[in-house]
């Protein structure tokens, strides 16, 4: 027997001593976290693999120490990764996956993300976001209009009006440098850049070509929350097959430690304007 089958029970068993320890029964505790009285049946018989957020508002229910909820939503996350590729990610929609990122934002008490070769998304204009769906995977499950979707990726950016909250968008030179849109388009959203760099809440960085770099890339990812303060901190990432989301505290903190790493090797403030400016000197008229 694997590690995984082994982590997978002792999961189920776990949850359900929760439950056994509290006095609750199947029936009640379906009906309290408004559930099927099946799934809570699945969930801690192991019937069934269960969603992290599910684990979590079971651990939340009865209290579970901080330690053991976040053993548990860990082991849900990795189980969940294994088949967790785009065809289910988007089985519900494109605006529906847009709509439940947007919530996670809302909530977040910082935002950090990066981008290596694209615009970060909270700052891309309407016709940047139109060609980075055009260029995405083509996986056709329901049928709803691109506008729709378009609409839902746009409505993301309105948390930047929280004015309470701190975003860092940390990009490569290569996203302003590629020309996904056409360059009076491109113009429009390098200028957009600009504006947003000027909020208080917002800290535009660009990592260029010629950096000192301090650490290797790697890939994108964008940091929900804060570990030591949301307890819904996650880390989301994408690789060509499936979309990937960390709720370890402990790894989530290794990814802000990267993410400062590579902010060492980035542009920022007035040398930024000055930056961006010269792209658009560069954009063909």
């Amino acid at each position: 027997m694997n590690s995984t089958t082994e982590a997978l029970k002792k999961l189920a068993s776990t949850l359900r001593n929760l439950r056994v320890d509290a006095g609750l029964s199947t029936t009640k505790l379906a009906a309290e976290l408004g559930w099927s009285q099946s799934k809570v049946s699945k969930t801690e018989t192991g019937r069934t693999k269960p969603a992290p957020e599910d684990v979590d508002a079971w651990c939340r229910h009865f209290h579970a120490p901080p330690e053991v909820r976040e053993e548990l939503v860990e082991i849900a996350t990795t189980a969940a990764a294994v088949a967790a590729d785009w065809r289910r990610e988007l089985a519900p929609g494109r605006r529906r996956k847009q709509e439940d990122i947007r919530r996670m934002e809302q909530a977040a008490s910082v935002i950090r993300v990066f981008a290596p070769d694209v615009i970060a998304g909270l700052a891309q204009t309407r016709p940047y976001v139109e060609k980075m769906f055009k260029l995405g995977r083509k996986i056709e499950l329901v049928d709803e209009p691109d506008e729709d979707v378009v609409n839902a990726r746009l409505e993301r950016a309105s948390v930047l009006d929280q004015v309470d909250k701190q975003f860092f968008l940390l990009m490569g030179e290569f996203a302003l440098r590629r020309r996904l849109i056409p360059s009076g388009q491109m113009r429009e959203q390098v200028e957009h850049l600009i504006e947003l760099s000027i909020r208080p809440n917002v800290t535009i960085e660009v990592i260029p070509f010629a950096a000192d770099e301090k650490v290797h890339q790697y890939n994108g990812f964008a940091i929900l929350g804060d570990p030591d303060i949301d307890d819904e901190a996650i880390v989301l990432a994408e690789t060509l097959t499936r979309g990937l989301s960390i709720r370890s505290s402990e790894e989530i903190r290794e990814y802000v430690a990267h993410f400062e790493a590579l902010r060492l090797g980035a542009i920022s403030g007035t040398d930024l304007h000055f930056f961006l400016q010269e792209v658009i000197k560069g954009l063909p008229r």
